[in-house]
């Protein structure tokens, strides 16, 4: 796994940083522009084909320069995202940036890219990539997952109703879309009759889990799970919860000999409210 951060100095550098740093780690730039990117994984043993894709979207007047995320079983040059071979669709996932300088922390390897971006005072998330499936890779070839903090376009950084993907099931924000095994997309984010979402093993413990005896913070893996059929589709790899007793934006932590950097749900603080991004 990869690890890289920095500060770039608007959105639309971001996406060039990002198509940088992905193609030295097993990512293929099919398709780049000031404006769009469209990325090839090539897996751990490369030999996958996994196709996410980013496109700006901005609206000075109500100040709102965010990226639509996408994701595909191909790609095609000359169309637009959102019609690419079987493609997540239009209007699905979002991250919520500004024009201006960007703190960012990327981590991938050739399977799935994780950003955490901080503006202003907010952290914004975004996960592009394959899940670690229960499954072998006939049963379920294909556990894509696009993600961000909302679903709504014409939203802003500040908006109280974002929630990052790993979080999302919790405050009832849909903010992504998954490829289950049959190869249909379900919506993803909040728990509702035929959606998929995130869930912590132990998260009803997390305000009052603090840390073990041996002084480290206790990380519990999020899993996917479709709602319908109760299945569970993966863990996000390289992701955990982490309690916010004692703790704080930007903190690492060493777990295991594993170091980690904990970051809070958007403008979120609660105990309950914090993941661990493992850098190394």
């Amino acid at each position: 796994m990869a690890y890289t951060s920095g500060t770039a100095a608007n959105y639309k550098d971001l996406l060039a940083v990002l198509a940088t740093f992905a193609a030295a780690n097993g990512w293929a730039v099919l398709e780049q522009s000031e404006t769009k990117l469209y990325l090839r994984g090539e897996g751990l043993a490369g030999l996958d084909e996994i196709y996410c894709g980013i496109e700006t979207y901005e609206d000075p007047a109500n100040g709102y320069y965010n990226w639509e995320l996408f994701g595909s079983w191909a790609y095609r040059a000359g169309r637009a995202f959102h019609a690419m071979p079987m493609s997540s669709g239009d209007d699905k996932a979002f991250v919520y940036l500004w024009n201006a300088a960007i703190p960012y922390w990327i981590v991938a390897t050739p399977r799935r890219i994780i950003l955490v971006a901080k503006i202003s005072t907010t952290y914004q998330h975004m996960h592009l990539g394959l899940l670690n499936p229960p499954a072998t890779d006939a049963q379920y070839p294909y556990p894509l997952l696009i993600a961000g903090t909302g679903s709504v376009k014409a939203r802003g950084y500040s908006s109280l109703s974002n929630s990052a993907y790993w979080n999302a099931n919790i405050y009832a924000v849909f903010c992504g879309r998954i490829c289950i095994p049959g190869g249909t997309w379900k919506n993803y984010g909040y728990f509702n009759a035929d959606c998929c979402g995130a869930f912590s093993p132990n998260y009803a413990l997390r305000d009052t889990i603090i840390k073990s005896i041996s002084d480290e913070y206790l990380l519990d893996p999020f899993y996917v799970t479709h709602q319908a059929t109760t299945n569970n589709l993966g863990q996000i790899e390289g992701i955990c919860r982490v309690s916010g007793y004692q703790n704080s934006a930007e903190n690492i932590i060493t777990v295991g000999g594993v170091n980690y950097m904990v970051f809070p749900d958007c403008h979120r603080s609660a105990y309950a409210d914090y993941c661990a991004l493992r850098l190394n």
